[in-house]
């Protein structure tokens, strides 16, 4: 099956689900003319957005089904604004993707915990419930927000290549999960950073460069693996050998794209994806564990992913399996007042059980080695009590 992508600036084949761009990042696709066939070796019905999906995956669900609703999407020359519609062996389809839409991040006054703050770089011990960065349907409240305000900032103009239907966690594409740059007005004094992203419901610390200098330099560390980077969390059960490695590949779950899946160390699917992990503490009968993390990558959900890979998912986690029924189940023990404390105990954290502790890196100017620790938020500590007074 080809696809061809035709425009005054790219030209690219696309053969199955892997794209091959001569010049262009997977970026430069929207708004260009598509032109889709469907293998006539194909067997069956499947549905327009699905389709569309599988052949631009650099393109989410929801901007695709966003183009068929603007009725950018025709099927055999004949325009077609149901995502559901149908498409058989032989169709010929085509696409235009609606442009990306400018956004703009407006200072909020917003309180920050301020951990350390100097001219070129800024720590902030993040709370639950914050989003780090402005996405379609969360342009307000973020942590850029409040950052711009802090430092006297104009409203930022951001690019948003994210789909609407999903949450802003999980709108990072896979490029963005370890290094990003914010980018500002061309004539602000200050160019702020968000170098590395913590997902709304974790907690703990965050580095912010506040030049562009300092946003190289600490980018550059990120991808050196040089920032040290350790996580406490709470697990379904107690992974075994209690210490260890989890090594794989994160990449989007081609199931549901709002969430992250682990492949094969080293595979065409995703990149790769490193993380130590340890028991600190068995909790209660065992049922339950803390456990400590330390990052080697930064991808995106990547604790979470690799949690549930090593089928312990962190409790409180109902994208990953770590809550409701299977909290309840993994916990409770069919013990109905076990039952109870572990429902309560996933109705007052109500996110998941994960917590940025410690965070290293090196000074962008001075060179001076800087280290952070991040006590556990109040309501960590009132989960690990519920779970360890299980009978």
């Amino acid at each position: 099956m080809q696809l061809a992508v035709q425009s005054s600036r790219m030209y690219a084949w696309v053969t199955d689900s892997a794209c091959c761009c001569k010049s262009q990042d997977a970026k430069a696709i929207h708004g260009l003319y598509m032109l889709h066939s469907v293998d006539t070796s194909y067997q069956g019905k499947l549905r327009l957005d699905a389709f569309l999906t599988a052949q631009v995956p650099q393109a989410s669900r929801g901007k695709l089904q966003a183009s068929i609703k603007a009725g950018n999407v025709s099927v055999n020359g004949k325009q077609e604004l149901k995502t559901s519609s149908t498409v058989r062996p032989g169709d010929h389809v085509q696409c235009v993707l609606l442009d990306a839409p400018v956004m703009h991040a407006i200072p909020e006054d917003i309180p920050l915990n301020i951990v350390y703050e100097d001219a070129h770089v800024m720590v902030v011990n993040k709370e639950a419930g914050m989003v780090v960065h402005p996405a379609p349907g969360h342009a307000t409240g973020t942590l850029v927000n409040a950052f711009l305000h802090h430092c006297g900032l104009p409203p930022v103009p951001l690019e948003a290549d994210i789909a609407p239907d999903e949450s802003p966690e999980q709108q990072l594409s896979e490029s963005d999960d370890e290094a990003s740059m914010l980018p500002v007005a061309p004539n602000a004094s200050l160019r702020p950073g968000i170098v590395h992203r913590l997902d709304k419901g974790t907690t703990g610390l965050l580095v912010i460069a506040k030049d562009e200098y300092s946003l190289v330099h600490l980018s550059d560390q990120f991808r050196a693996r040089s920032v040290q980077r350790t996580y406490q969390s709470i697990t379904l059960g107690c992974p075994s050998p209690a210490a260890g490695q989890v090594s794989t590949n994160i990449g989007r779950d081609s199931a549901d794209r709002k969430k992250m899946a682990a492949f094969p160390l080293g595979s065409s699917r995703g990149r790769n994806a490193l993380s130590g992990y340890r028991v600190v503490q068995a909790l209660g009968d065992g049922s339950s564990a803390l456990v400590e993390w330390q990052l080697q990558t930064g991808r995106t959900h990547q604790i979470r992913v690799h949690a549930k890979k090593l089928g312990h998912s962190l409790f409180g986690d109902d994208a990953y399996g770590g809550a409701g029924g299977s909290a309840v189940s993994a916990i409770g023990r069919g013990k109905s007042l076990r039952q109870a404390v572990v429902w309560k105990a996933l109705k007052d954290l109500n996110r998941p059980a994960l917590h940025a502790e410690t965070l290293g890196f090196t000074h962008p100017i001075s060179g001076d080695r800087l280290q952070f620790t991040s006590e556990l938020p109040s309501d960590f500590q009132h989960t690990l009590l519920q779970l360890s007074n299980l009978q």
